[in-house]
């Protein structure tokens, strides 16, 4: 009798073999499950051999690699309770070939073909039921499945676009603006303007929060035509979204003249009417264009004079616009230098003014500049303090940077407990903040730094991987993730992974050449080296990080790099 064999491969794992579902604990060997799942995704369920050790072997030598396939051979058949389930004919791999073989991602594809060559709307909805979800969400950091992942969601979103279900397609994209655009012209023609002005809204909230885009030229227009047609003219708030957004798709132009234009006059509304928020997104484009320049350093300062005889509110709204470009002036190209100055600088100025707020950012300033010098009990001494104003003034994007970075003092002391605790208390304040998307993440790169073992470094990169796959995250603000992640990957010898974390580090990297991260990358690239047993290599990338925090005046990187040089010979 043939046997039946039914393979779920989107939104999770399952096989049924004569309709007896195989139990989880059947899969002996994780690989074993591997192969299964790798032969359900390709073409045809037939791969050959040596294309399987390379996808879930890359490290090995062809030997290693060949005995490791044999026993996840042996361990699948044993699963799925056949010596059929998995055949080798040749050189090449084939999931049940003598037997009905049902695979979801399979249906999926051929009713997705069908319906988007068609055109018809109702077939391609009926085709994206067919999609219960990713391909293989349990294996989101398996490099094996990402290109098809993405395809296939890509076809998914492709049939909801094709179906017009724009409600479905914002569930899963909720940056797309072509749909936000569909529902703001049907809200419109329904009569319903409240809803289209709202459906804007949410869409420059969600570009801002998960891409740090603002809505492009079509959109905006569309914006002002609905405000238009109000009996009411549009409330200050409105104005201010209308100016901001503009301003952004002339930052985007690379038009910075009429950026800043617009950015100082979405300003001077926002002050006029106490709207924080909008302050705080007219400080970050001028922030932007200022950086453009090469004058932030005079940007902040006439910014941080202006704001600190402001209210909390507002003071607190410009700060959080410029915390993450204080935080690229100490970490990008041109390292710290200076940096003691500025913030005595800025310190003067918020203590004549009586600024609780901006004596916790002059204080963070200078206590992050006395831990990149390795001046340990200074960086103590000025993060203490930085955190008791930024406690005093209710500034929670402050706080969390303190409690980081003075969480990095006692790792470097070799208090991993205290750094741990410390970082407790950081991350709710991280995700409360109005700067989520650059904080959350810093805090998870130190847990994996000031973790007490393998382990528990290891989980705490899978939970930063986990906020990277689900929400959007700063980019220069996930470095120091990303090369933790990657060396605690490295030590761990699962090279594949730390790989993929290295590949996004000098992806972000190369927009910014030279500086600390530069150096950073030098060192892990070691790490990677010394775990594939290449020592002599090893120790020459180490010297050559070295060298380079030297030359950034970083004492205890440069000290623990040439350490790690001298025990890799």
């Amino acid at each position: 009798m043939q046997a039946t064999c039914r393979v779920r491969v989107l939104g999770g794992f399952g096989v049924a073999v004569d309709g007896r579902p195989v139990p989880t604990d059947a899969w002996r060997s994780r690989r074993a499950a591997d192969l299964v799942k790798l032969l359900a995704i390709e073409a045809g369920h037939r791969m050959h051999r040596e294309q399987a050790m390379d996808l879930l072997w890359p490290d090995l030598p062809a030997d290693a690699a060949g005995a490791n396939l044999r026993k996840a051979v042996h361990y699948a058949r044993r699963a799925l309770g056949s010596p059929d389930a998995i055949a080798l004919t040749g050189h090449v791999l084939a999931l049940w070939p003598g037997a009905v073989l049902d695979c979801d991602l399979e249906r999926f594809d051929r009713a997705a073909d069908a319906a988007l060559a068609s055109g018809d709307a109702a077939e391609c909805a009926a085709a994206a039921d067919l999609y219960t979800g990713d391909l293989l969400p349990d294996d989101r950091y398996e490099w094996w499945v990402e290109e098809r992942r993405t395809k296939v969601r890509t076809r998914y979103l492709a049939l909801l676009r094709a179906a017009g279900d724009w409600a479905r397609l914002l569930e899963w994209d909720e940056t797309d603006e072509e749909a936000h655009r569909a529902l703001m012209r049907q809200h419109l023609a329904a009569g319903r303007r409240r809803e289209a002005l709202r459906q804007f809204e949410r869409l420059r909230r969600a570009l801002r929060e998960r891409i740090g885009v603002s809505p492009d030229a079509e959109t905006v227009a569309l914006y002002e035509s609905v405000l238009a047609e109000g009996v009411e003219p549009p409330s200050v708030a409105q104005t201010v979204a209308v100016t901001l957004a503009n301003g952004l798709v002339a930052w985007g132009r690379r038009n910075l003249v009429e950026a800043e234009r617009l950015a100082k006059r979405a300003r001077a509304l926002a002050l006029d009417a106490n709207l924080g928020h909008e302050l705080g997104e007219a400080s970050t484009l001028l922030a932007l264009v200022a950086y453009a320049r090469g004058t932030w350093h005079e940007q902040f300062r006439r910014e941080f004079v202006d704001s600190v005889r402001r209210s909390t509110e507002l003071e607190s709204a410009v700060f959080d616009a410029h915390l993450c470009f204080q935080e690229f002036y100490l970490y990008g190209p041109e390292g710290h230098e200076g940096a003691e100055a500025f913030g005595r600088d800025l310190l003067g100025i918020a203590t004549e003014a009586g600024s609780t707020a901006g004596c916790a950012l002059a204080h963070l300033l200078l206590g992050e500049f006395a831990l990149l010098s390795g001046k340990l009990e200074d960086a103590s001494t000025h993060l203490a303090r930085s955190l008791v104003e930024a406690e005093q003034a209710g500034c929670a994007s402050a706080q969390s940077i303190a409690l980081e970075r003075a969480a990095e003092v006692f790792v470097r002391r070799g208090d991993r407990a205290r750094a741990v605790a410390l970082l407790d208390r950081a991350m709710p304040l991280a995700r409360a903040s109005g700067i989520r998307s650059h904080l959350v993440i810093r805090v998870h790169g130190l847990r994996v730094l000031a973790a007490g073992g393998l382990v528990d470094a290891l989980s705490a990169v899978r939970e930063g991987e986990r906020l990277l796959s689900s929400e959007h995250v700063c980019d220069p603000c996930s470095m120091g993730f990303r090369t933790e992640a990657a060396r605690a990957c490295a030590r761990a010898n699962d090279l594949g992974r730390a790989r993929r974390h290295v590949a996004e580090a000098e992806r972000i990297s190369g927009l910014w050449q030279g500086g600390p991260w530069t150096a950073a990358l030098w060192e892990v690239r070691a790490e990677l080296r010394r775990a594939a047993g290449q020592t002599t290599q090893a120790a020459a990338l180490f010297l050559e990080a070295a060298e380079q925090f030297a030359d950034l005046g970083r004492p205890l990187e440069e000290r623990r790099c040439r350490v790690a040089a001298g025990s890799s010979v």
